[in-house]
């Protein structure tokens, strides 16, 4: 992923997408529904559903899983998201 740079909603889906092959740990920033923000930080992307505009996030040290849909993500390892 490019340093200190925005991501575009597209390339984001795309970077969490290929983190769902490799398994590897991200962290993400999503608003709540109340519009709270949620933190999922060091969580692992397990699936990702394009036609939904949704990911799956699952928390390695207890197996807590979350879905997030993929609008309300602005911010992932450290990189703002914008549509």
């Amino acid at each position: 992923m490019p340093t200190k740079s925005a991501l575009y909603l597209k390339d984001a889906q795309l970077f969490l997408d290929s983190c769902t092959k490799t398994h590897d740990l991200v962290t993400v920033k999503a608003l709540k529904a109340d519009g709270s923000v949620m933190l999922l930080e060091g969580w692992m992307c397990i699936s990702g559903w394009w036609a939904k505009g949704s990911h799956d996030f699952k928390n390695p040290r207890n197996g807590q899983i979350r879905k997030v849909r993929d609008v309300l993500i602005f911010n992932i390892n450290g990189h703002p998201v914008y549509i």
